[in-house]
């Protein structure tokens, strides 16, 4: 670190790499990972820095560790068994090139619009992403968030992230099955979906959701309480960020929470859905049928 209280800034020294190896294999897993993400973010310039790790399924993925600059917001618990679908635009990324970089937020490209929206809630202005792959599969992602200003890091930044970030996931491998590494629940009623309110956001629980619609450029989020709330995400972006097992669309339109079915009326080949509590009744989709009759089970 250089002079009491001084952050340095640049390349991995020798001692630091030195301090790595010591976290990371003889530290408490949680608390070794943390203080590695400290080191990289003080020298790479990154407000935040962080991992995301993925169920075996490639399924879900949860943000489990991170370090903050002073100053910054943290989102930990922000980003908690989310289905992989949501994030599929950086997925591709990571896949094809083994990094995203995104220099601008911005200036992210329509069909990551949903990502865009979440990046920029979060106060994100840059990020860099990096994969660790496990049987073909992405297990890790590790990377950083530049907040006040954009950032872009320069090559030999990123390549000692991509080396840390491998020595990273090798300790949460060979100790996260035991008493090391945390791995949360998925646990749907905890999860929360971050919605407009006015010029800032509010956390809703998943579990509140009822259906969502089409507005124009926008959808209206219906929850529970007769609750509404207008986002600019799209239905298709939604049908990425909802679990499947428990919404169904059943117009270009609309999707549903599936247990809130009250009633299906099939009367005139016209096909209506009546939601619980207290409505409203929703138009079916000629498309959509064959699905829902699967879903339903009939």
């Amino acid at each position: 670190m250089g002079e009491e209280g001084e952050i340095r800034e640049g390349t991995l020294s020798g001692e630091d790499w030195k301090s790595l190896a010591g976290w990371l294999l003889h530290e408490n897993a949680d608390e070794g990972v943390t203080r590695a993400l400290g080191l990289l973010g003080s020298r790479h310039v990154a407000d935040r820095a962080w991992v995301i790790r993925y169920d075996d399924a490639f399924t879900l993925f949860w943000n489990t560790h991170e370090w903050v600059a002073p100053g910054i917001s943290p989102q930990l618990g922000e980003v908690q068994g989310i289905p992989v679908d949501a994030g599929l635009w950086i997925h591709e990324g990571l896949h094809r090139d083994g990094r995203v970089e995104i220099r601008d937020v911005a200036n992210m490209p329509r069909r990551a619009r949903g990502f865009q929206l979440e990046l920029q809630r979060q106060g994100v202005r840059s990020l860099l992403a990096l994969p660790v792959f496990r049987a073909g599969k992405i297990a890790f992602q590790i990377g950083y968030d530049a907040v006040r200003e954009k950032r872009v890091w320069e090559e030999e930044e990123i390549l000692e992230c991509a080396e840390v970030a491998n020595l990273i996931a090798r300790s949460l491998w060979i100790r996260g099955n035991g008493d090391g590494a945390s791995f949360p629940s998925a646990d749907p009623e905890s999860r929360l979906i971050h919605v407009r309110s006015g010029a800032g956001s509010v956390a809703l629980p998943l579990s509140e959701i009822l259906w969502i619609e089409a507005s124009g450029d926008y959808t209206v989020v219906h929850s529970k309480g007769r609750q509404r709330q207008t986002e600019r995400r799209s239905v298709r972006d939604w049908e990425g960020i909802l679990p499947k097992e428990e919404f169904q669309r059943i117009h270009r339109g609309a999707i549903v929470r599936v247990s809130a079915i009250q009633r299906l009326d099939r009367s005139g080949g016209k096909w209506r859905l009546t939601l619980a509590p207290d409505g409203p009744v929703l138009p079916v989709g000629r498309a959509y049928h064959g699905p829902l009759r699967l879903r339903l089970g009939f």
